[in-house]
């Protein structure tokens, strides 16, 4: 897994606004799916191993989306004030 790729997805998905309401754990199957997709499409996940990768993934996903919204309540939070302080600036 190359967390620099995975942290990449997770940066540019937060910065999506087109869903503002989106869940916290929707948006985290969502960047899983992204990042799965890839993998796939590489051949570096064998099918055999599937459930566990997603596990895996779904994990270290969670880990970078609180790290990333430390502080804030809810993604919708988050993303009005990142969104808001670029406009402001």
């Amino acid at each position: 897994m190359n967390t620099d790729t995975l942290l990449k997805i997770v940066e540019t998905q937060l910065q999506e606004t087109k869903n503002m309401r989106e869940k916290s754990a929707d948006f985290v199957n969502r960047v899983v799916m992204i990042y799965a997709l890839q993998l796939m499409k590489q051949g570096n996940i064998p099918m055999d191993y599937m459930e566990e990768v997603l596990e895996d993934l779904e994990a270290e996903v969670i880990e970078i989306y609180r790290k990333k919204t430390y502080g804030f309540l809810t993604l919708e939070e988050y993303r009005r004030h990142k969104f808001r302080q670029k406009d402001d600036q």
